[in-house]
């Protein structure tokens, strides 16, 4: 079996997702890749949550569409997933449910004692426990592998708990309901060992990494765990985290911090970028280095908290009033999180001006296993700083942070610096940064801030695989992604599949010439207005050639769905 995909179901917060990512830490600790999709509710406790995991002994990029198996632990785990389940699939469920005698017609059906076992040996919230010992004989854990789960899980909650859950763990495995010769026929695979990791988790280990020391924001999903990892890592690395009363004050602070010469960054989700709208414009007008991660999910307002989209692209790309240069990187796999958040940074500071990393929630909260990142310093460019002898002239004042240069970019000097005095304002200013509102200064000025990025257009962002020879190119980014690169390995048709890495500014001329290699350049993105495409066609005045593929309930493509537009294009 080349893939085997499994779901469990149940009430949130009764430990359903924990069950399924230890369930993917052992199998990664045993050598196989593995990716889960959370499906969840905006609320803390109650409601459905189910957790779609898919394991393979080669790479996996995207969740698959049906299902081997499906542990439901709740009624409506069935009601809403069994139509998914494949025809040579299993439904084990929770025997307390009431399940219709004529649901399974050629699937199995085999309920279990879950909760029963749970209550019997320690208490029904144990039931996740039962789960796992399940679930774990089925797939071809060794008992001791399941016990050192549970130990890891529990170890610290005290003894008696500990002590409730290992029974409860044991007799669910040794439990003869049904046959284990129904494991995946990998199940007994043996190989090194993997790491496995989560957008957001990448994202905060490549910012300590870069030498970010400061972070500011206010919780938002899905966007959070970056702050509480962070929170983990910088009380050992001398580094600050700050939860704000709300994002104007994140951004405040990450531009304050920035200016003082930390590397400083923010995270957040579509609402919150809406807040932060001035502060980036702050930072562009003030020319400091920020990094910020938008975790995209549906909106608009709060829109559909705990589901994917990748609509806040339009006006990110133009965020803030008044125009000025920023930088939007966007990373299609967890590898890339932590090398583009590295390249954020020094991009920031290289180009004094906002970087915007733009993730969604898939990419951002869905675990996966990836092959190991190399432990090694990356590369830290700081970019132009003035000095010791260069502000030695300017001991009475007159140093002129926003000189006109050639490229416009201009030294820095951070605050208490001798020689290094300078006026900073978000009012339109001259060199010296003193508030001007000059016609001929504010030109000037505008073309300085304007210019900057440009060398940046001619950086090849774009990575084409597959290359077939065929007449179609898709496009996509972030999780999107990796259904692309699936559906292309199973595509009877010539289609080449790329990922746009650098959004903004945007790579215009690599964008021609892919032009002129394909009679068509489809662009695959989760929202309305195709608003990728829509940049795409501005930036090189081109329309009929570059075509939308979308889509906006909130899920990701399915592999189905972008294999029968691969061989529409293709005919």
């Amino acid at each position: 079996m080349e893939k085997f995909t499994m779901l469990i179901g149940g009430i949130q917060g009764e430990g359903v997702v924990s069950t399924g990512i230890s369930l993917m830490k052992a199998l990664s600790r045993k050598g196989y890749y593995t990716l889960c999709e959370r499906k969840f509710s905006s609320r803390i406790k109650g409601g459905n949550t189910h957790i779609i995991i898919t394991v393979s002994e080669e790479e996996v990029t995207c969740v698959e569409s049906t299902y081997h198996v499906i542990m439901a632990m709740d009624q409506e785990s069935i009601d809403l997933n069994f139509h998914q389940l494949r025809q040579d699939g299993i439904l084990f469920y929770d025997q307390e449910l009431q399940v219709s005698e004529n649901l399974s017609g050629n699937k199995k059906v085999i309920p279990l004692p879950i909760t029963e076992t749970a209550k019997d040996q320690g208490k029904s919230f144990m039931k996740n426990t039962s789960v796992i010992g399940f679930l774990g004989k089925m797939t071809g854990f060794a008992y001791d592998e399941l016990e050192e789960i549970i130990k890891n899980a529990y170890g610290k909650k005290g003894q008696e708990t500990l002590t409730q859950n290992l029974a409860v763990l044991k007799v669910a495995y040794n439990n003869d309901s049904f046959d284990s010769t129904m494991a995946p026929s990998f199940q007994h695979k043996k190989g090194k060992a993997k790491m496995m990791m989560m957008g957001n988790e990448a994202i905060a280990l490549g910012a300590v990494m870069a030498g970010c020391r400061f972070m500011a924001g206010y919780p938002i999903t899905p966007a959070s765990d970056i702050m509480e990892n962070l929170a983990l890592y910088f009380p050992q690395i001398g580094g600050k985290t700050v939860q704000t009363e709300d994002e104007v004050a994140a951004i405040a602070m990450t531009v304050g911090a920035s200016h003082a010469g930390a590397r400083s960054m923010t995270a957040t989700s579509g609402p919150g970028m809406t807040l932060m709208g001035e502060g980036l414009g702050l930072a562009g007008m003030i020319e400091t280095p920020i990094v910020v991660v938008d975790a995209q999910r549906a909106g608009p307002s709060t829109g559909m908290p705990t589901k994917t989209e990748q609509s806040d692209l339009s006006f990110l790309y133009y965020a803030g009033h008044g125009e000025y240069s920023s930088i939007i990187l966007s990373p299609s796999t967890v590898t890339e999180c932590y090398e583009m958040t590295v390249e954020a940074f020094n991009l920031a500071d290289q180009y004094q001006c906002p970087v915007i990393i733009l993730t969604d929630l898939n990419l951002s909260l869905s675990p996966q296993t990836i092959d190991a990142i190399p432990f090694e310093n990356p590369p830290i460019q700081r970019g132009l700083f003035a000095s010791e002898t260069f502000l030695s002239s300017y001991k009475d004042g007159g140093f002129p942070r926003y000189k006109i240069t050639e490229n416009g970019l201009s030294e820095r000097a951070l605050p208490g610096i001798p020689g290094g005095q300078h006026q900073v304002t978000g009012l339109e200013h001259n060199e010296l940064g003193r508030p001007s509102d000059n016609p001929d200064n504010r030109k000037k000025m505008m073309k300085k801030r304007m210019l900057k990025t440009e060398p940046l257009k001619n950086r090849n962002e774009i990575i084409v695989e597959d290359q077939l020879n065929g007449k179609t190119l898709f496009m996509a980014y972030g999780s999107v992604y990796g259904v692309l690169k699936e559906a292309s390995k199973r595509s009877e048709s010539d289609v080449d599949i790329a990922r746009i890495r650098q959004i903004k500014p945007l790579p215009v001329d690599q964008i021609k010439k892919l032009m002129a290699q394909y009679d068509s350049i489809v662009v695959v993105e989760e929202n309305f207005n195709g608003q990728l495409a829509q940049i795409i066609r501005q930036e090189t005045d081109r329309t009929s050639d570059i075509v939308s593929l979308t889509r906006y309930d909130g899920n990701n493509f399915t592999i189905e769905e972008i294999l029968d537009e691969m061989e529409r294009w293709c005919k």
